[in-house]
């Protein structure tokens, strides 16, 4: 037999592998693929070449699936597929394509692409009549030929994609509550799955224009109440799939429903779409764009209006670098020029590194006390100063230790071997950094009080941010932040401080992901 098959990781991160005619062949986790992932079976895919046809017989043998052009497979059902054709080993990951040296006599190449029809039960997967390649359209050729839904890392993230989307280079992104419908009931919430209404008159046709010039259609939607089990997902679904039908044009939508990486203002869901579902086509983000109603627009931005819940639409579009509009703007043509805007709290980009101030080590024994949200840094101000001292000095903290009794007792014990201590607490009030002030004079040492310069908002940005990190640390709630905003009195030399320094705030980053990751808006508000 003169022709040959071959199987091409997309990549190139290994060699072809020879798909001998008639011949069985498995693949999957090994080292001929390089697949080290362990979702991946190492019998997932059986493949039999014929290289008189060329065509090749497929079944998917592992429990996860693998795909098609972006479509699962069901497990030990037969495919047969041709020329071209572009084999997952995981669905959306490790893409090969099929290839015959030489290719069919009726394939001519980067001239005419084969457009394979999915049958609806997925049972056969012949290749069928060619057709041109526009080379000007930003279009993929892969469209979806039926309605379908997934769930992402168990249920944070849910797709469904309508029969008909296409990938392309511009996003047309929406938000959906208060954006393409609202409420039928008149409530701020739906009371159930059913009470939604379009919220203009000019939704359906505005999606449509998009549609037509080429953009591709995306909800964007937090919906926490299905995470937290308030609202049941295959109701939601049942939502989803007649607002898509009413608004009849094909759009791909996707929900957070939990607190991670996909909710907005993150760029999770944006990520997800760019990279995993859109045919590795890269967006045009000057002419892509996100609407949304969450603009954090002020009281009675117009007659009688109320201010929007939050910014997280805004936020999100500055993150992913998109164009954002509010919906009136959009579906009604109004301006925001003279709309007042409310502006976050806090900005993470102006943050940048500052030096460590050596004012903070002093050459004489002491109790150093520390004054800060938690979130501020303390910790890390705290293992700066044990390392750059040699462990001269010494933290104690009532995260770790216990109760301010046993930090007390602790901080005794470390003075009295001759070690400075570091109190790495919120101490917020006169009355807990006074414990301290009581301490030194009870041992004869100086005391000085080190607060951080980090607002509430800058805390909290910094508290989500070791959540996303997943960095070992002790989680803390909205309740304790208003807490201490309310117990918090400024420090000063006159409660017994031998000196008060205010320590700014200076990022550093073990690489750039999570310098990246920082400098985004972490906080809807």
């Amino acid at each position: 037999m003169s022709r040959q098959c071959i199987l091409r990781c997309l990549l190139n991160s290994h060699l072809p592998i020879n798909l001998n005619h008639n011949a069985e062949n498995i693949i999957g986790r090994s080292k001929l693929t390089k697949i080290k992932d362990q979702a991946c079976s190492r019998q997932q895919i059986w493949l039999k070449a014929d290289c008189e046809n060329c065509s090749v017989e497929i079944k998917q043998l592992g429990v996860n699936p693998s795909g098609l052009d972006g479509f699962a497979l069901k497990r030990n059902e037969s495919y047969t597929v041709g020329h071209g054709s572009r084999l997952e080993v995981l669905l959306n990951n490790y893409v090969h394509i099929i290839e015959f040296d030489p290719p069919p006599e009726d394939y001519i190449e980067n001239k005419v692409c084969r457009k394979r029809k999915l049958e609806p039960d997925y049972s056969n997967m012949q290749s069928s009549k060619q057709m041109k390649t526009d080379t000007n359209s930003h279009f993929s050729s892969s469209e979806a030929h039926r309605d379908m839904w997934e769930e992402i890392d168990k249920g944070e993230l849910y797709i469904f994609t309508s029969k008909g989307v296409k990938s392309s280079n511009k996003i047309a992104a929406f938000d959906m509550d208060g954006t393409l419908i609202k409420t039928k009931s008149g409530k701020v919430h739906p009371v159930d799955t059913n009470d939604w209404q379009i919220a203009f008159p000019t939704v359906e046709q505005k999606l449509k224009e998009k549609f037509m010039e080429g953009f591709k259609i995306v909800i964007l939607s937090n919906q926490a109440p299905i995470g937290n089990g308030r609202v049941k997902i295959d109701d939601f679904k049942k939502k989803i799939e007649s607002l898509v039908k009413k608004l009849s044009v094909p759009i791909q939508v996707y929900i957070a429903t939990g607190k991670g990486i996909y909710r907005k203002p993150l760029n999770g869901m944006w990520k997800f779409l760019t990279e995993k579902r859109n045919d590795s086509i890269t967006i045009d983000t000057l002419h892509s764009f996100y609407c949304g109603d969450a603009a954090g627009r002020a009281p009675n931005w117009a007659p009688g209006k109320k201010k929007d819940h939050s910014l997280v639409d805004k936020l999100m579009a500055e993150n992913i670098g998109v164009r954002f509009f509010t919906p009136e703007q959009f579906f009604l043509g109004h301006s925001i020029t003279n709309v007042p805007m409310i502006k976050p709290e806090f900005c993470p980009k102006e943050i940048v590194p500052v030096p460590f101030d050596e004012k903070l080590l002093s050459t004489t024994k002491e109790i150093l006390v520390l004054v800060g949200f938690p979130g501020s840094g303390k910790s890390f101000l705290a293992t700066q100063i044990e390392q750059k001292t040699g462990h001269r000095y010494v933290a104690v903290c009532r995260d770790v230790i216990g109760t301010w009794q046993k930090c007390v007792a602790e901080a005794k014990l470390l003075l009295q071997s001759g070690k400075s201590v570091i109190v790495d607490s919120t101490n917020p009030d006169v009355e807990s950094r006074g414990r301290w002030i009581a301490l030194s004079k009870e041992m004869n040492v100086d005391c000085r009080c080190a607060k951080l310069a980090v607002t509430k908002a800058h805390a909290q940005h910094n508290n989500k941010f070791r959540e996303l990190m997943k960095i070992n640390h002790v989680p803390v709630n909205d309740i304790v932040f208003h807490t201490y905003k309310n117990k918090y009195t400024d420090p000063t030399s006159r409660e017994g401080f031998k000196e008060v320094l205010e320590v700014k705030f200076g990022a550093n980053f073990e690489d750039k992901a999570s310098e990246e990751l920082y400098k985004m808006y972490l906080l809807e508000k």
